[in-house]
């Protein structure tokens, strides 16, 4: 290794990123980093993680980042699918209806429809993934200033107690949020219009009668709570004003035959003062309760008490059903974009560079998204002695995306999705966020003598690389999925492969893994024969594969490459795939397409010497990357999101959100 960190000795113990923000943007990062051996520290001015379920939705492209970084299986346990809508008229049960186009997973996406988890709980697996990695995060810690220079970022740090602390680091991530301090300290401005000017409370509350919903479904006399009847309207007064968890036998004679079950996404969409929703969280014991108010002037209170009335005004439900409020803050639905998302070696990462709507689950999604494509770069630079023109990629890469998105996100909360069955908009797979692509951009390259036609269904260069079933040259079935898995390289030659035998994988389980040889490849642009492909096996790895570690052989102009050979291939990868050369990206995109293995050192050299000071669009990339849909950068983006006033955690909560 003889990239910037080989110049700091282990008494030095340098700080190659400094992430500001642990949020799941800053933990995703964190994370990727860390199972590179990229040495981070994290900083977070609260005192415990964000303890809201506000970013509940997590899209199939998202759970395919957290299978590769080793949690899929926390989040598909603490989670579950969205449930279906139900409409209420005061206490009358009306129709249900589906927000979601749902589709059954198959083989090149093992995920397609957006699983229910609290931000929090994300947040809570992210972490202890961060500690198993050996990382952490330094709470009640926070930015006060920072110099950059032509060798790193001086950054000071400032806790309740003891003297600020300086420290020199390589580059400075801001995962800090809508009002990121990184950000305004660089002067990069945040543009955008209002979304909807009338303001939303938004709360996490255990109501009585719930049930843990990993416990099983909710039967008929449990997990739901059930609304006061009419006759018990003038009993209803006594129980409002009663603290949590005393209504008391007369509120249990007052049952009415209507349930709030948690089966159900409960919507009342027809009252004067606004429409309000109550979700049940999966995994949990306790519902998201939204409110919308039709006065742009309201400015709602988030007071557990003003929570509890407020739910009671517009559910019917008594006050003393809620048993807790846990957390509860207001906003106004807005989005933005910063100006540009790399400041020198500064970055900005998920709200700090863009702010959504929560409408059709974007905000979260599109920022470990960031994370994600930071993370290999990094290492590319500090590790493996990359120019550090390769990061340059990460704006160049994420702004159109993030511009896509938001225009996405804002659509879809103006047809007001949790409206009435048939009057709002449904999210179908473009939330999925498994179509977008990096295709036209410098890292994108297309060697194939003969291209697809753009209609094709045939991949290109920056898109996502998506699952197949295949057998290698050693006669081992595998799924690609599981050969991506890890922070490698993986390169793919479907040349010579045939059809896959016919025993098809039940569907029941996955394919069976298989430890494809391993090998890297030299990038010096003297090896163009293909021999210097031939794989060199390395000691096979139990679980995903792992970047080796430096060596006298290992140098910096060698990039780790996972080298597979396919024999067969179903008839899904072959149509998807064809018979090319493919180079798969660290974070699952397609880097290069190409007939000639021998092109494969020149494109990794390519990552290590960096781009031109100027890359015009050429044959290899086809059109320049472009904002979808008519948006442009820095046009047609909303600015900042609403104020956060959290609601301490009740005693007897849990302790960690």
């Amino acid at each position: 290794m003889t990239g910037p960190l080989a110049q700091a000795t282990a008494e030095t113990a340098p700080t190659a990123v400094l992430i500001v923000g642990a949020g799941p943007t800053g933990l995703t990062l964190a994370c990727d980093l860390a199972r590179r051996g990229v040495p981070a520290r994290v900083i977070e001015q609260s005192a415990t993680l964000f303890p809201g379920a506000r970013g509940k939705g997590v899209q199939p492209r998202t759970r395919e980042v957290f299978d590769d970084l080793g949690i899929g299986p926390a989040i598909a346990r603490f989670g579950g699918p969205y449930p279906l809508m139900q409409r209420w008229r005061g206490r009358q049960r009306l129709e249900e209806w589906d927000m979601l186009d749902r589709a059954e997973p198959h083989e090149g996406s093992p995920y397609r429809e957006t699983w229910l988890v609290p931000q929090w709980r994300t947040q809570e697996v992210l972490f202890e993934r961060l500690r198993e990695l050996g990382g952490g995060v330094e709470f009640r810690t926070r930015l006060t200033g920072f110099h950059q220079d032509a060798h790193g970022v001086s950054a000071t740090l400032a806790r309740p107690s003891g003297p600020d602390e300086t420290i020199r680091a390589a580059y400075v991530i801001a995962a800090d949020g809508g009002r990121s301090t990184v950000r305004r300290l660089t002067g990069v401005a945040m543009s955008g219009h209002t979304v909807d000017p009338l303001p939303i409370l938004v709360a996490d509350v255990r109501l009585a009668a719930s049930h843990d919903a990993a416990s099983g479904p909710a039967s008929d006399t449990g997990g739901t709570v059930t609304p006061a009847s009419n006759e018990a309207s003038a009993a209803r007064s006594a129980d409002e004003t009663a603290g949590p968890g005393d209504a008391g036998a007369a509120g249990s004679e007052r049952l009415a035959a209507a349930r709030i079950d948690r089966d159900h996404w409960h919507v009342w969409s027809e009252d004067q003062d606004g429409s309000t929703a109550l979700c049940p969280l999966a995994g949990t014991d306790t519902f998201q309760f939204l409110a919308q108010f039709e006065d742009p002037g309201a400015v709602p209170d988030t007071t557990p008490d003003a929570v509890r009335r407020l739910l009671a005004e517009r559910t019917s439900l008594p006050a003393s059903a809620v048993r807790e409020v846990l957390w509860a803050s207001e906003f106004r639905p807005r989005a933005a974009m910063a100006e540009r998302f790399r400041i020198g070696r500064v970055f900005l990462l998920g709200d700090a560079a863009h702010v959504h709507s929560p409408a059709g689950g974007q905000g979260l999604n599109t920022s470990v998204q960031d994370a994600y494509n930071l993370g290999w770069k990094l290492e590319q630079v500090l590790r493996h002695g990359a120019h550090e023109s390769l990061l340059d990629t990460y704006e160049e890469e994420r702004l159109p995306i993030a511009a896509e998105v938001l225009g996405l996100s804002t659509r879809l909360h103006r047809g007001r999705p949790l409206d009435e069955a048939g009057g709002g908009v449904r999210m179908g797979s473009d939330t999925h966020q498994l179509t977008l692509s990096y295709a036209g951009g410098w890292l994108a390259v297309d060697r194939r003598a003969s291209r697809p036609a753009p209609d094709s269904d045939v991949l290109r260069p920056g898109d996502r690389a998506p699952n197949a079933r295949c057998v290698d040259a050693a006669g081992k079935e595998f799924t690609l999925f599981d050969a991506f898995q890890g922070p490698h390289f993986t390169l793919l030659d479907f040349r010579t492969a045939h059809d896959l035998p016919d025993a098809p994988t039940p569907p029941d389980r996955p394919a069976p893994q298989s430890e494809p040889s391993e090998t890297t490849i030299p990038t010096s642009a003297t090896a163009t024969s293909a021999t210097a492909l031939t794989p060199t096996v390395l000691a096979p790895a139990a679980g995903p594969p792992t970047l080796p570690e430096p060596t006298p052989a290992h140098h910096h102009d060698q990039a780790p490459v996972r080298h597979i050979v396919i024999r067969h291939a179903s008839a899904h990868a072959q149509q998807r795939y064809g018979n090319a050369v493919f180079l798969i990206r660290p974070d699952g995109y397609i880097g290069l397409i190409t007939d000639d293995p021998s092109d494969v050192p020149d494109y990794l050299t390519r990552i290590r010497r960096g781009r031109p000071a100027t890359t015009a669009p050429c044959a290899d990339h086809g059109a320049a990357p472009h904002v979808a849909r008519g948006a442009t950068p820095g046009a047609g983006r909303d600015a900042t999101v609403g104020t956060d006033r959290t609601v301490e955690r009740a005693s007897g909560a849990p302790a960690s959100r």
